[in-house]
């Protein structure tokens, strides 16, 4: 937790000392591979770059979403024993999935964005084994995947909001401030 807030602060302090402009989006996920919608936060800073082709502005973000995918196992024991046989397994969403992400911006035209991300999403897993009318709690594990994301974002007095497509979460709305 402790880490988790001087990563904030330095996300907030940052932008402030390199004389850029912040920003904070909250990101609403729908219809992607893990079927059920998604919350996210970003913050960052928007920089002045002569590396920018035109002159223009860069972006750089950390963010974090949790998507709903809590499934309802049924209620299992644990194997009376290790040679226990089953007729059929099945995989469960144990929780929510995590993500943790970085987002990179570049402006294409005035207060016009291009952004790209990469991230990393976990979800907790568990694997049910039916034997005849029996449900057993066979194994548990932890399910791990590389995301990324493309997409625009208009940011204009203030305004900063954004449509793109995400590896899991599907299509990607934003919407927050820049200050």
């Amino acid at each position: 937790m402790r880490r988790l807030f001087l990563v904030i602060i330095l996300a907030v302090l940052i932008p402030a000392m390199v004389h850029a402009e912040g920003y904070v989006v909250v990101n609403y996920g729908i219809a992607g591979e893990i079927d059920e919608p998604s919350l996210g936060i970003e913050m960052g800073g928007i920089f002045l770059s002569y590396l920018h082709p035109a002159g223009g502005a860069l972006s750089l973000g950390i963010g974090v979403s949790v998507g709903d995918t809590d499934e309802d196992p049924p209620s299992a024991f644990l194997p009376p024993s290790a040679a226990t046989v089953y007729d059929t397994f099945r995989d469960y969403n144990d929780g929510n999935e995590q993500e943790v992400n970085m987002v990179f911006g570049a402006e294409l035209s005035p207060s016009f964005f291009a952004v790209a991300g990469l991230g990393y999403a976990s979800q907790n897993t568990t694997t049910i084994g039916f034997s005849g009318t029996q449900y057993y709690e066979v194994d548990t594990g932890k399910d791990i995947n590389a995301t990324w994301m493309v997409g625009m974002r208009y940011i204009i007095e203030g305004l900063n909001m954004g449509l793109g497509y995400h590896s899991r979460r599907g299509i990607l709305a934003s919407l927050g401030i820049a200050f």
